[in-house]
């Protein structure tokens, strides 16, 4: 019964508020930033570490603090960004009609800046985890190998996914994302050879 009233409820929300499309855009750009966020730790480090545990070490710590933050810069900045809309919102509708939004209304707008503030607090995180696991069970210099390709390949499916939603075609979608990944990865490569170089 309670489940019930909660997805009766929820479905109020979505229609209310139109939450779905905008955490959906919440997802793919969190995801987006978690992943190359860690791809450039992960760059950074084989650029400049050698082949050794604690370098391993190094990666997983750095990428998880990196993620953490991710996670609560993306999670505060779309919950403040989404209430503040969501308050305009509300004050267009009631100057439109004349009259004060109801309670169930404007809990509904509320409900929907902390759902979408939480979808893009968590896909950072999950993004920027999936690079981490070659670490955990690899030699170092496999392991960074292993984590850009596994990069890589997360952002295809992202890339596949948003294609599937507008219908277009999924590879080329997901190529689109990948090429991404890719010129990221050798820029961060390039500037990490050059740093060597510079730095004593």
């Amino acid at each position: 019964m309670a489940f019930q009233a909660l997805r009766e409820r929820w479905r109020e929300i979505v229609e209310i508020t139109n939450v779905g499309p905008i955490a959906r855009r919440y997802f793919v750009i969190g995801a987006f930033d978690g992943a190359l966020t860690v791809l450039g730790i992960v760059i950074g480090a084989a650029t400049t570490l050698e082949d050794a545990p604690a370098s391993s070490q190094f990666v997983v710590i750095v990428s998880f603090a990196a993620a953490v933050a991710l996670a609560i810069s993306s999670t505060v900045g779309a919950y403040e960004a989404e209430r503040v809309e969501k308050k305009m919102r509300s004050h267009s509708i009631e100057r439109a009609m004349l009259v004060e939004l109801s309670r169930e209304h404007k809990s509904a707008f509320r409900a929907a800046a902390l759902y979408s503030a939480g979808v893009h607090g968590i896909a950072p995180m999950l993004a920027a985890l999936v690079p981490i696991v070659p670490f955990l069970a690899m030699p170092f210099r496999s392991a960074a190998l292993a984590a850009t390709l596994l990069t890589l390949t997360f952002l295809f499916g992202l890339g596949a996914y948003l294609g599937s939603i507008v219908r277009e075609r999924i590879v080329f979608t997901g190529l689109r994302f990948v090429a991404t990944g890719l010129g990221t990865a050798f820029l961060l490569w390039a500037l990490g050879s050059a740093g060597l170089r510079i730095v004593p």
